[in-house]
């Protein structure tokens, strides 16, 4: 689960903060950064598992393109990630090893930096990496969200005075170290001058068990582009039995989850029959002809359909249900405008199950599950806003801002995002500090952005409160 990020030099984002509750919404018009956010975070999530170059040629556009642009002529030099996260209580890796972590709160940060190497060609390099524990003390996200005779199932007990080092960090910009587990033990040098791969990427045993943590946490974050061609083809005995971010291998999906537990799949057929009540059972059928799984619909009047009939909005519904009840499912989901396809009518139902995809911190034994989604959908705000129980969610608002930034003895002026809390609905303090008038004003440009009469009168009422406090 991701609390915390900050960017700088990345796109439109310059000294950019931003704090996730287990459920974010991220409201705005086109071009005003909600994309560029989830680009940030893909291309993180690329970097603690694969070369630099690698990572930033499976961006959109070109490497150079990635740095902010200051002028026609001149960019950023660097790129800054740094996310505040909370992680499971313990790690496995791929070779049958298993331990508990003594941190679960771990604060990670990269440095990108574009240079010219020795054949006079544009290369990428890391110049600052880091991996620390989050002092306890200094923990006000989880004293926010999760109740408090519940934290010590997430957030260890660390016996006083213990305080661990750092389990990767930069050493006067001469070498990234890499300790076993922040207390001495092994310890691995990496000399800076060219690395081209962050550190923790190259970690896979729990000999580094925080380092391996962190890594996992992050390159396990899904980035939902959800395709309904690829929802309603049939998967192949030889497909992947887990969900692409296109939508890939559902059918395949289904069948795992129901293999693993018949009881799964009457779950996922009651909940998208309480969405869709036309709608009576969801089956995968095991063709052994063609050598693959189809899913297959029941309606409520004995008619019996293939998912390859199936509407964008019911398979984007189908699939929501698929995470929800699917025993595997954990982590990060980021959904760019699930709302596409969907019938303003069924929004309510969508937002139900996006509230239900997330981690309540009630049962220890539970997985940690997030969602961010980015919108333009005021009917899915406002549900949003006016549900009864909205301590674990969290809405933000999106725009372009203009900004003075000095770049070599100049100072530029230049356009970017910035996301500010349009309340913060958690009920203490935040680690980003937003006047009340930057809040106020944000809340006037939502009621003007999204034109609802119903939306614009649930924040009225809110300014209301604010005001008053």
């Amino acid at each position: 689960m991701i609390t915390k990020i900050e960017i700088d030099g990345f796109k439109t984002f310059s000294d950019f903060k931003m704090e996730f509750a287990p459920l974010t919404v991220i409201a705005g018009a086109n071009a005003s950064g909600k994309s560029n956010l989830f680009d940030a975070m893909l291309l993180l999530s690329r970097i603690v598992e694969v070369d630099l170059k690698t990572a930033f040629s499976e961006q959109r556009g070109e490497a150079n393109e990635l740095f902010t642009q200051f002028s026609q002529k001149e960019n950023a030099e660097e790129i800054f990630f740094g996310v505040e996260l909370l992680i499971d209580k313990s790690i496995k890796d791929k070779f049958g090893g298993e331990t508990r972590l003594k941190y679960t709160r771990l604060r990670y940060e990269v440095k990108i930096q574009k240079i010219t190497n020795e054949r006079n060609v544009d290369d990428l390099v890391i110049v600052h990496e880091s991996l620390n524990p989050i002092r306890h003390n200094d923990d006000i996200w989880i004293r926010t969200y999760v109740p408090s005779n519940c934290i010590e199932y997430w957030r260890p007990k660390v016996k006083s005075g213990k305080r661990g080092v750092a389990y990767i960090d930069t050493d006067n910009n001469r070498a990234i170290s890499l300790r076993q587990d922040g207390t001495g033990g092994v310890k691995k040098e990496y000399p800076l001058n060219k690395i081209h791969q962050a550190i923790i990427s190259v970690v896979n045993s729990i000999d580094f068990p925080h380092a391996l943590a962190a890594k996992e946490e992050i390159k396990g974050w899904k980035f939902l582009q959800l395709n309904p061609e690829e929802l309603r083809k049939p998967s192949s005995y030889l497909a992947k039995d887990y969900l692409t971010h296109t939508g890939q291998n559902l059918a395949a999906t289904l069948h795992r989850i129901k293999t693993e537990d018949p009881l799964f799949i009457k779950d996922i057929s009651r909940r998208l029959n309480s969405l869709l009540p036309s709608i009576n059972d969801v089956d995968v059928i095991d063709d052994k002809v063609g050598k693959q799984f189809v899913i297959q619909i029941k309606t409520t009047d004995g008619r019996e359909f293939t998912s390859r009939v199936l509407s964008e909005g019911t398979l984007r519904l189908l699939t929501l249900c698929v995470f929800l009840f699917d025993p595997q499912h954990r982590g990060l989901i980021c959904f760019e405008e699930p709302e596409n396809g969907i019938h303003p009518a069924r929004l309510k139902m969508m937002t139900e199950l996006l509230r239900d995809l997330v981690s309540e911190f009630t049962d220890p034994n539970s997985e940690l599950r997030q969602v961010i989604v980015n919108t333009h959908s005021p009917v899915l705000v406002g549900d949003i806003f006016n549900h009864e129980s909205n301590a674990l969610s969290q809405i933000w608002f999106s725009e372009l801002v203009t900004q003075i930034k000095p770049y070599n003895n100049k100072r530029l002026k230049i356009q970017t995002t910035k996301i500010i809390p349009v309340v913060y609905s958690g009920g203490s303090q935040m680690t980003i500090d937003f006047s009340e008038n930057e809040k106020k004003l944000t809340v006037a440009k939502v009621v003007s952005f999204l034109q609802t009469g119903d939306f614009e009168k649930t924040i009225l009422e809110i300014q209301k409160q604010i005001d008053n406090e």
